[in-house]
């Protein structure tokens, strides 16, 4: 128990001796007649040590205060920079997980529409289209005597067929056309 007040600092303020106490000890000291003077003096200076000392604790109190006030916008500051990167990284982590279940979604799609594909392409393939056409539209394969081949080495020919259904207004459209011609 004895030592624990033993890092308390001293305030040595306290025990120096101000500008104004000096000069009326010298005064003093030159008046030894003037007891009194030196009493009211000394009564005077204590009154004003007294201010003094009150000052000084005021401003340490707004010192104080001041401080306090500082260190705790600062330390919400803090706390809110905090607050914010944590939240970021609840945020980032969340819509990654997000991407990874869009991922597998993806793929789970992919596989499903290539499963049905193929399911679509075997119901088409040429053997199920010759058995439907032979079972329900009565149909068979072409034989060579109903084939009938074109030779293509004479030439390029065009045919023209006029139509004979021609109305009044067409045929007089076509004879002042071949008036301009």
């Amino acid at each position: 128990m004895a030592y624990t007040y033993r890092n308390l600092a001293y305030d040595l303020r306290l025990f120096e001796e101000t500008e104004e106490q000096s000069a009326s000890q010298e005064n003093g000291a030159k008046d030894k007649d003037g007891l009194t003077e030196n009493k009211d003096a000394a009564v005077r200076e204590k009154k004003q040590n007294k201010k003094v000392k009150s000052v000084k604790k005021s401003k340490k109190k707004k010192s104080g205060v001041v401080g306090i006030v500082v260190a705790a916008i600062l330390g919400v500051a803090v706390l809110v920079t905090v607050v914010s990167i944590i939240h970021g990284q609840v945020q980032l982590t969340e819509l990654n997980q997000q991407i990874i279940n869009a991922r597998d979604d993806l793929s789970e799609k992919q596989s499903l529409y290539t499963q049905l594909e193929m399911k679509v392409d075997s119901g088409i393939s040429t053997s199920v289209v010759e058995q439907y056409a032979q079972d329900n539209l009565s149909m068979s394969k072409a034989s060579n005597s109903q084939k009938e081949f074109i030779n293509l080495s004479e030439g390029d020919k065009a045919e023209v067929s006029l139509d004979s259904h021609k109305n009044v207004f067409e045929l007089i459209a076509e004879a002042i056309s071949s008036l301009w011609s």
